[in-house]
């Protein structure tokens, strides 16, 4: 399925289309999680380590770096299996709180130009502050099933006060509210709007079936700092 968006940022008008160009944004932290159900992203965080949302705990995971295009090869490439998945111990299918895992890599990432780590964001982002939405879209050639384009957006973080009284949000604590201007008109994936980076740092991670209208809903993932460091520091 391809996704077409349609977003108003801001003082002017900004949309991935399936245009005769398309190009390519720069997120080397973006990883693809490859399964034979829906496409998930996450980010490599750490050498060896990836973080995405506990939903995307799927058979047959497989964690794909670098360049996603199939037909075009470029050396950056890298299909990597999971040794270790550790859902945050709260998560439940049946709550959206705590929709996060970590994932250990069998090896390291070997970093390139598409291939890099990201830090962690350790204090929340101030309402209003205008971030970049990361993640993936497919791209005018692909037909296949899975994406193979990254894209970036910008659009601004709401407040708690705001982002409580959504009909996503309200439900939702540790959340991380980010208001699309205009209503997505087509299609709306959660694969393509995945993660919220502010100053450089991942800021949240997107939460399963809470996407949608004009509001993304996210998990702040400042809130667990602790809990990734006490799972991913060497041993």
């Amino acid at each position: 399925m391809k996704f077409i968006f349609y977003l108003s940022i801001l003082a002017g008008t900004s949309f991935f289309a399936h245009s005769s160009v398309q190009k390519e944004d720069h997120a080397p932290y973006l990883v693809y999680l490859k399964s034979h159900f829906n496409p998930c992203v996450g980010v490599l965080i750490k050498t060896q380590w990836v973080l995405a949302p506990a939903h995307c705990y799927l058979p047959n995971l497989k964690v794909m770096l670098g360049n996603f295009k199939s037909r075009v090869r470029d050396g950056t490439e890298q299909t990597i299996s999971p040794v270790q998945i550790i859902r945050y111990w709260n998560y439940s299918h049946s709550s959206p709180q705590d929709d996060l895992m970590l994932i250990k890599l069998a090896k390291p990432a070997a970093f390139n130009h598409k291939v890099q780590p990201l830090p962690i964001a350790t204090s929340n982002v101030r309402p209003g502050t205008v971030c970049l939405l990361s993640g993936l879209d497919w791209s005018q050639q692909n037909s296949g099933r899975h994406p193979d384009l990254r894209q970036n957006l910008e659009a601004p973080v709401m407040s708690d006060k705001e982002c409580q009284k959504t009909e996503q949000g309200k439900s939702h604590r540790n959340s991380l509210c980010v208001k699309f201007v205009k209503v997505f008109s087509r299609i709306f994936g959660e694969v393509a709007v995945a993660t919220v980076i502010c100053k450089n740092k991942l800021q949240g991670i997107e939460v399963g079936h809470f996407m949608g209208g004009d509001v993304g809903i996210y998990t702040n993932v400042y809130k667990y700092v602790s809990w990734i460091e006490k799972n991913t520091k060497d041993k």
